[in-house]
């Protein structure tokens, strides 16, 4: 049976950005990586394309990385805080449900973008699901991604920044894979030096890489992990 990776986001193009290339990378050796996009229409979003647009450009952004179709949500794009906690908690457990990952990838709580604060704390608690239900296999790990131009951007208020202890080896067949599927979105990538360029997609990947030895790497800071692997 297939490993799980739940990959927990707020917007289309977070999924790419966050985890992209280690996806494509863990796909390749056989695992699913399946993306959960809650606020699926981002239609606050400037520059934003049409609905059709957007799904198209969804798509073949996450077959690019060999990702599963996404699972949608219908939540409003930079107004999570005024959804109740609970109903995106649970919006996540059903995803837990369906899916049974052995391990979620979500966003860092002190990123920039509310949004993603929302989402990291309500699967932070859905997270818990198996330890509630005896029907949900174990979690085996749960990360924090970091999100160009939102974890990068966070100003540094509470001492809560994206600290990485996980670096994962992407090469550049991986970091080129991720390049292109970015690419799919129109109007995400922008000219250097805005975060969501190649040139910094490829600094952060190098300099990722150099901080533990790797040629080229994605980091995660790892929340929790059920013994050791």
């Amino acid at each position: 049976m297939s490993i799980v990776n739940l990959i927990v986001v707020a917007h289309p193009d977070d999924e790419i950005l966050g985890f992209g290339a280690t996806g494509a990378k863990f796909a390749g050796r056989g695992e699913v990586c399946q993306p959960i996009i809650l606020c699926g229409n981002v239609n606050v979003r400037n520059h934003r394309p049409s609905d059709q647009e957007l799904y198209d450009d969804m798509c073949a952004a996450n077959k690019e990385v060999a990702f599963k179709e996404p699972v949608l949500g219908n939540f409003p794009n930079i107004r999570m805080n005024t959804v109740p906690h609970v109903e995106i908690v649970q919006f996540i457990e059903k995803q837990i449900e369906a899916f049974k990952p052995a391990r979620i990838f979500t966003h860092h709580p002190g990123d920039l973008n509310d949004d993603h604060v929302q989402i990291s704390r309500a699967c932070q608690a859905a997270a818990r699901l198996y330890q509630r239900r005896e029907d949900i296999p174990a979690l085996q790990a749960l990360y924090f991604m970091e999100i160009l131009s939102s974890t990068d951007w966070a100003f540094s208020t509470t001492g809560e920044n994206f600290n990485p202890s996980t670096f994962v080896e992407i090469g550049d067949e991986f970091l080129d894979k991720k390049i292109k599927a970015l690419g799919h979105y129109r109007k995400v990538m922008r000219p250097y030096p805005h975060p969501r360029s190649e040139e910094v997609l490829r600094g952060l990947a190098a300099y990722r890489g150099g901080q533990a030895g790797l040629n080229y790497a994605e980091a995660f800071q790892l929340v929790f992990q059920q013994g050791i692997a």
